[in-house]
């Protein structure tokens, strides 16, 4: 656990540090410096997920120490280079810079996936999309603030401070034992996919991971708006100068959401974990809009409002990396890597993030970062709990009593 928390905060350091900057001195072609530095990332990333339908789905585990040196290197060097070429060139930069860096959560989700306590390994994996970003942002305000570190500066400067750290996690990945026979009793064994497994896994769960996808990358835009302009939102707010309190609103979310997830290992069946999944899935789409709408009428207060919309957002966001995709997979007894399903959904969810922040630009939105994220979370909550409850439909009519598909014993 402490492994997978230290190793992606380390490719935190690399990807988010930048966002602590504003970046308000820069212009290019008059649109916002820093949406255009975002899309640039994401844009990278977004392929490295693509890319990561085949490389992590097919990964050798001999290949994947190498391979998190390699990703998290690169990914490092080009931050370096951010801080100094000319203005034009630094979108280019972070474009090269989330290239490689959408692959490090297939690797490291390969050392957890297939055990028996695979959601408390992968929780606290997931804690660092809440926890560790916030950390990451408020260790390079601090920077600025009170070292006066450049903001072009800065993002390598902070993911230097972590650099220790993710190599120490490294290590210790390495010493990680592989699952037990029972684990793969329970859970069935983790393989590599070739084309054709993949290809099989479509063709009998095709309809019901459809639908998942989709309700994926809903949580992917909200989560991701919501990360990538949590420094404009506290800014708009009344909180610029305090940095630290980016950290301390996402800590209780960190820890509402560990504790919840964290508990579905406790289920053992996995036909009953994957559906109370959903079910909690379906219920933070609902909460999303009460609480929005409540402190849209100023009947909660911000801080009360960023802690209760992100436990909603974060909850079925982490339950897919943790629990919806792992049981999946267990229940209906395919011997594949949950690898494949994340980057499927994952390329599809980046991809509608770029689109998100393609439309706030181009289309001019007039409204601040607080009134569109209210209007994105107004828009896309019934469309998560809907989505949720057809596909748990779908799933159960259609995969309830299943036959073990995917096993090198089988055939086509």
């Amino acid at each position: 656990m402490l492994a997978a928390f230290l190793c992606y905060t380390g490719m935190y350091a690399v990807r988010k540090s930048f966002l602590a900057g504003q970046y308000e001195n820069l212009e290019l072609n008059e649109m916002h410096f820093k949406t255009i530095l975002i899309i640039s990332q994401i844009l990278g990333y977004m392929i490295s997920k693509f890319l990561g339908i085949k490389f992590i789905s097919e990964l050798k585990h001999k290949q994947r120490t190498g391979m998190l040196i390699g990703l998290i290197g690169f990914g490092l060097a080009m931050l370096y280079i951010f801080a100094l070429v000319p203005t034009e060139w630094m979108p280019i930069t972070l474009f090269f810079n989330g290239l490689p860096l959408g692959m490090v959560f297939g690797v490291v989700l390969s050392y957890l996936e297939g055990r028996r306590n695979t959601e408390l390994l992968t929780a606290a994996l997931s804690t660092t999309f809440i926890f560790s970003t916030g950390l990451v942002k408020s260790t390079g305000v601090w920077l600025i603030q009170d070292f006066q570190v450049s903001e072009v500066l800065m993002p390598f400067t902070t993911s230097m401070l972590f650099m220790p750290f993710f190599l120490l996690s490294i290590w210790m990945l390495s010493l990680a034992p592989s699952p037990s026979s029972m684990d793969q009793a329970m859970r069935t064994k983790r393989q590599p996919m070739d084309k054709h497994q993949r290809k099989l896994f479509l063709k009998h769960y095709g309809l019901g991971f459809s639908g998942l996808v989709l309700l994926y990358v809903l949580l992917t835009v909200l989560r991701d708006f919501r990360d990538n302009f949590m420094v404009e939102f506290w800014g708009e707010l009344g909180y610029a100068e305090e940095p630290a309190l980016i950290t301390q609103t996402e800590t209780p979310v960190a820890l509402v959401v560990l504790l919840i997830s964290g508990t579905m290992v406790l289920i053992r069946n996995n036909q009953k974990a994957f559906y109370t999944g959903m079910i909690l899935t379906a219920a933070s789409g609902l909460g999303i809009l009460v609480f929005t709408l409540l402190f849209e009428r100023a009947q909660i207060s911000p801080v009360f409002w960023m802690v209760a919309t992100g436990i909603c957002i974060y909850l079925p966001y982490i339950l897919y990396h943790c629990l919806i995709f792992e049981r999946l997979l267990a229940f209906l007894r395919f011997s594949g890597t949950i690898g494949y399903l994340f980057y499927v959904a994952d390329a599809f969810g980046y991809a509608s993030s770029v689109g998100i922040l393609l439309v706030k630009e181009l289309l001019h939105f007039k409204s601040t970062w607080v009134e569109f994220f209210i209007r994105l979370n107004l828009s896309t909550s019934l469309g998560i709990t809907l989505l949720a409850i057809i596909s748990l439909w779908v799933i159960f009519v259609h995969y309830r009593k299943v036959s073990p598909i995917g096993s090198s014993m089988d055939t086509p």
